[in-house]
């Protein structure tokens, strides 16, 4: 008998598994690539000096007020990857495919 007998119903959890992998590393390699476009935009932009860096009084509030929400949501984010079936070997796969591939 095979391992993932389809009759024995371990396959298609499987191939959930694997396509959540899959969904999640396309999702992760497009927000670190939209991340990095800004991030170079804005360095473009203040190399040639079209913006400048230095902050003002309301753009400081304006981050202390950003940075003070990061807790909840670390809080957040952690009980979203508590979800996750990270230590399956074929999310791993699915993950590794998506962020390759997609």
């Amino acid at each position: 008998m095979s391992v993932f007998d389809v009759g024995s119903g371990t396959i298609i959890p499987a191939l959930v598994v694997l396509a959540i992998g899959f969904l999640v590393g396309i999702v992760l390699k497009k927000t670190v690539k939209l991340g990095l476009a800004i991030l170079s935009l804005v360095g473009l932009l203040v190399a040639t000096g079209y913006i400048n860096l230095q902050l003002s009084e309301p753009s400081t509030a304006t981050i202390y007020r950003v940075f003070s929400a990061v807790p909840q949501a670390a809080s957040q984010a952690s009980t979203f990857a508590n979800i996750l079936p990270i230590t399956s070997a074929a999310f791993l796969v699915g993950l590794a495919l998506g962020v390759w591939k997609g």
